[in-house]
């Protein structure tokens, strides 16, 4: 019983043995199968995808910038003076060459009259140079010095005439030339004296006239310096009541203009009154010559007749070679006098001519100055815009160094903002530009964009670029100075495959994707990109309509199908 027994023990252990050690080796290999068993639910369990369609896209470049008017200016007159009148106030909308302000422009308007004065007498002075610098009363002295030379001359040709053959009636007329030349001896005195006499007393009336009119200026000017000085009424200054209060008789505009009035007029009486006293003195001088001459000539006459008178009652060799002698000379004193008229009536010398046109132009010149510095007195708007600021009230006074209007262009607003060198080469003139503004809740608008700085700025090492942003102004909300974001669009294309840009993996110089197959594995796919917007970006080639692409590549398989966690 015992060689039995112990046996069927033996046998019965090392069984248990057996299917122990085989069922922990059958349970390793399920483990082990579980484990590296490819399971494709578990993997699209654990897959984001997406499939790749065809869309549009616009790419951008993004900034902000501060918004700024199309112009803004500070306007101060070109000038100082006294300001008469303000026409704007703050808010006012203006157009161009509207006038905004004004100075006081009385000295300015006599200014221009003096120098409009002067250049008229240039003018003239220029006219007489050219056309002969002459009196009238000097060409008709000289026209009648040529008619008494004819007379002279007609007179010793008959004389000598006569004496080669004298008779009766030549006698006869002789002695009525000699009665004749007496008369007119008589005549001429008499004339020259009351000539001369009549052209004193009008020089006399008019140098009393200018006395007066120097009188009535110097009291006009008078008046007129005490009213611009102290603005009260120079002939009643100051009023005492019965109190003995002292009160100022302060002008009213009206009373002011009246002085002013009173005070150009007598100018002008003064200049006239001049002008009359240099033409009576004129007048005056030319008779005063003029009467010894006429006289000497008429003696001449009567002295010849009385010869030839003698010569033709007794005549001899010795009287006709004086008679001769005596047309010969006559004939020179005509040719003299034609050529002493010719002389006053010639122009004179290009010399004469060019200074003369000199003074015109000098005059032009001071009188364009006086017509700019009364323009200048006057405050104009630039261009139509919005007043922004007045720093003037009318009696203040006002300076080219002080800003005395401010104003502002809204026809065409505008951003400026400073791009990188990578941004820039993306942006040409006239893209189109999206405006948003933070502080303008729901508020947009479409610009463009209307410059592009040709050279960077460089500061603390980094290089940008301004760019300029047009748009209209068609909201009075948007004010100057606020911030503005922009988008400008730098280009736009439809009908293209896109891919989120999280499924992109880079590759080298370019980028990868990884496609979903039906059998659940994944494959890393090359692909060539496009336009990107940030959060897409456009497949050109690689890729097909339909195509699933993992989104988040990082976080799934490699290629091969391998799981997340790796494995053999």
């Amino acid at each position: 019983m015992a060689s039995v027994t112990i046996p069927a023990k033996r046998t019965t252990g090392g069984n248990r043995r057996i299917f122990i050690g085989i069922g922990v080796i059958i349970i390793a290999i399920i483990a082990a199968l579980i484990v590296t068993r490819p399971s494709s639910s578990a993997a699209v369990s654990t897959v984001a995808t997406t499939t790749v369609a065809s869309g549009s896209i616009v790419a951008s470049v993004d900034g902000s910038g501060t918004v700024s008017a199309a112009q803004t200016v500070d306007l101060a007159f070109q000038t100082s003076g006294s300001v008469a009148q303000v026409l704007v106030t703050e808010g006012d909308i203006v157009q161009a060459n509207q006038t905004l302000a004004q100075l006081d422009t009385r000295d300015l308007e006599l200014q221009i009259a003096s120098a409009q004065a002067a250049l008229d007498s240039a003018k003239i002075k220029l006219t007489q140079t050219q056309e002969g610098n002459v009196q009238p009363a000097d060409i008709t002295a000289q026209q009648a010095s040529i008619a008494s030379a004819q007379a002279q001359l007609r007179s010793a040709q008959a004389q000598l005439a006569a004496l080669k053959n004298p008779n009766a009636a030549t006698i006869s007329s002789a002695e009525a030339t000699v009665r004749q030349a007496e008369l007119n001896l008589q005549s001429q005195k008499d004339n020259s004296s009351a000539t001369k006499t009549k052209a004193a007393q009008d020089l006399e009336k008019a140098t009393a006239s200018l006395t007066q009119a120097q009188a009535s200026y110097a009291t006009a000017k008078s008046n007129w310096d005490f009213v611009n000085e102290t603005n009260q009424d120079p002939t009643n200054p100051e009023t005492k009541d019965s109190t003995g209060k002292v009160t100022k008789n302060k002008l009213s505009d009206t009373q002011r203009q009246q002085y002013y009035d009173t005070f150009v007029q007598a100018e002008a009486a003064l200049q006239s009154a001049e002008a009359s006293v240099q033409q009576a003195q004129i007048t005056y001088d030319n008779s005063r010559q003029a009467e010894p001459n006429t006289i000497q000539q008429a003696e001449s006459k009567l002295a010849d007749a009385q010869a030839q008178l003698a010569a033709l009652k007794n005549p001899s060799k010795t009287d006709i070679a004086q008679k001769q002698a005596s047309v010969d000379q006559a004939k020179a004193n005509l040719e003299q006098a034609q050529a002493n008229l010719a002389k006053l009536t010639a122009p004179g010398t290009s010399t004469d001519v060019e200074i003369q046109q000199s003074s015109v132009i000098q005059a032009e010149q001071t009188l364009k100055q006086a017509q700019l510095d009364l323009e200048k007195a006057t405050l104009k708007a630039p261009f139509d815009g919005i007043i922004t600021a007045v720093d003037l009230v009318p009696g203040s006074s006002a300076s080219s160094a002080t800003a005395a209007i401010s104003m502002l262009d809204r026809s065409t607003l505008h951003v400026d903002l400073k791009l990188s060198e990578n941004d820039v080469a993306k942006v040409v003139l006239n893209q189109p530009v999206t405006l948003t503004i933070d502080a303008l809740k729901g508020w947009n608008s479409a610009g463009t964009v209307s410059y592009i700085a040709p050279a960077a700025e460089t500061s603390n090492d980094v290089v940008t670029y301004a760019v300029r942003v047009s748009f209209p102004d068609n909201d009075t909300r948007v004010k100057i100075g606020m911030t503005a974001n922009l988008s400008i669009t730098t280009a736009k294309k439809d009908a293209i495959l896109l891919v989120p840009n999280s499924s992109l993996l880079p590759n080298g110089a370019g980028y990868a994707v990884k496609v979903l197959g039906a059998d659940g594995k994944t494959t890393e796919v090359e692909v060539q990109t496009g336009l990107t917007d940030g959060s897409n970006t456009e497949i050109t080639s690689g890729l097909n309509a339909g195509d699933n692409v993992v989104t988040n590549p990082n976080t799934t398989s490699t290629p091969g199908g391998g799981p997340p966690f790796g494995g053999g």
